[in-house]
């Protein structure tokens, strides 16, 4: 991908022609944060030449918006080609950035000043995985186990969270349709990289249905390594019991609830505002929203509002998009096999 730049005033054009995807997303986003240091608070990205653009790419575009944002700036896009635009559209791009067809109204929209209110940078390093994360929202404090869900949303939501954050540590890059390996550089993550082995060792791409479908059925050794993780981060304990003295049971109380805490008030704060949200902020709404996680979040009166930007924020990351598909076609099923037989 080529990167041009141009100045109409006090704003910056970037005309981007060809793939914007894990391989040229960096230097895209090296652009961005050189003119960012710059003092450059107006950019507008012509996507007329753009050819493609993957999952790297949209997170790039995502976290430029929200560096602008932070220093008072904006971010726009224009004339993006038809196969560009319908990823924009399904990923649900438009309610967080402003598309515009043509270039004219892209610059002129881009110079009007708004009152942005500057947001709270947050740390980069974080001391738990995603899925860590989900497990954690899905643990009932109060009794030391998993919350009563569909058996088969937080096996999916544990699949996606193990692709989504090798999508994060740019191992693997995807599009609507096919995921590839595209690093198999070591995470550091013992769980994250023996999923990058197990992609790694299927040489063309595949589906993200089909990887959802071939993780999910690994669904109690991916538990079991959550659950060791957390216990070793100091997080959960274990406790054994048994009922009649025969059968065992485990409970996983909560020995330090300050991660639990963080995360519920990190989401809850950007489902209720318009910030933009960073990617890996993203990731956890979708899958909190796939696992009916996030209701425990908000009073009755916020319900509403809340559902509606937890709608539109789901749709950024495009595993996503096939998390849902697959839910659906599993409640699509069950609610088949639960019909009363014709006589």
């Amino acid at each position: 991908m080529t990167v041009n730049q141009r100045k109409e005033g006090s704003v910056v054009i970037l005309t981007l022609q060809g793939k914007l995807d894990l391989d040229s997303a960096p230097e895209l986003d090296r652009v961005i944060t050189k003119l960012i240091d710059d003092e450059v608070r107006q950019i507008v990205l012509d996507l007329s030449g753009l050819e493609y653009i993957s999952s790297a790419g949209l997170r790039v575009l995502l976290s430029g918006a929200k560096r602008l944002r932070h220093v008072q700036g904006k971010l726009v896009l224009a004339s993006p080609a038809p196969q560009v635009k319908k990823i924009l559209d399904i990923s649900g791009f438009s309610t967080i950035l402003q598309i515009f067809d043509n270039m004219p109204d892209a610059v002129e929209k881009c110079t009007l000043s708004e009152d942005v209110h500057p947001e709270t940078a947050k740390p980069a390093h974080f001391k738990l995985t995603v899925a860590e994360e989900i497990f954690l929202l899905a643990l009932d404090k109060n009794h030391g186990a998993i919350r009563k869900l569909p058996d088969y949303s937080l096996d999916y939501a544990l699949a996606s969270a193990l692709l989504m954050e090798l999508e994060l540590c740019d191992r693997i890059d995807v599009d609507l349709k096919m995921l590839k390996v595209a690093s198999t550089a070591p995470t550091g993550e013992p769980l994250l990289d023996e999923t990058l082995l197990e992609l790694r060792q299927i040489k063309e791409p595949k589906t993200i249905s089909f990887w959802l479908e071939r993780l999910t059925a690994q669904k109690d050794e991916f538990q079991r390594q959550v659950l060791a993780q957390l216990i070793r981060k100091g997080i959960l304990k274990q406790e054994n019991r048994r009922i009649l003295w025969v059968f065992e049971i485990h409970r996983y109380p909560l020995m330090d609830d300050r991660e639990v805490k963080e995360v519920r008030t990190r989401l809850r704060e950007l489902i209720l505002s318009d910030d933009i949200p960073d990617a890996r902020d993203v990731v956890l709404i979708s899958l909190g929203s796939a696992c009916r996680l996030l209701d425990s979040l908000f009073t009755a009166e916020e319900k509403e509002r809340a559902n509606s930007r937890i709608s539109s924020l789901s749709r950024l990351d495009l595993i996503s998009h096939a998390l849902e598909d697959s839910i659906m076609e599993i409640e699509r099923k069950i609610a088949i096999a639960s019909m009363p037989s014709s006589m």
